[in-house]
């Protein structure tokens, strides 16, 4: 589990930002991004972690892989718990497949998806987006 918040960026205080990614290189290199950019990170394996830890931590933004094969809880199922457990809660999904997404989800996705490949400032622009326009500085 990844779940500590001290690392060489601990003094941050900026946002608590939980990147859940079941591809590990990638959720590394997005977390170092936003770590940099002044962001506290949590990661997550897998939509199971990602809950465990919304249970335990203050977190104000989840960003979450859409598709996360062997994975129970993807991240469409995170963010149906998210809007049932933590309506305050902001997500920020992604996805490289969008052929296999249900109509029935889409006040996740409509708009509000990233598209993978993505660029780390589109990330960051969507971060401050959901945050109110306010984002920590480096």
């Amino acid at each position: 589990m990844t779940s500590r918040l001290t690392d060489e960026h601990s003094e941050s205080t900026g946002p608590v930002v939980l990147v859940v990614e079941d591809v590990v290189l990638v959720r590394m290199l997005l977390a170092d991004y936003l770590r940099k950019s002044g962001y506290r990170v949590v990661e997550a394996a897998d939509g199971e972690e990602a809950i465990r830890l919304i249970q335990r931590l203050l977190v104000q933004v989840v960003i979450s892989d859409v598709h996360m094969p062997g994975a129970t809880t993807d991240g469409l199922a995170l963010a149906r718990w998210i809007r049932e457990h933590r309506p305050d809660l902001k997500i920020i999904l992604a996805s490289g497949v969008f052929s296999t997404l249900d109509p029935a989800d889409s006040e996740f996705h409509e708009g509000a998806l990233l598209q993978k490949p993505f660029k780390v400032e589109e990330l960051e622009q969507r971060l401050r987006s959901v945050l109110g326009g306010t984002a920590p500085g480096p």
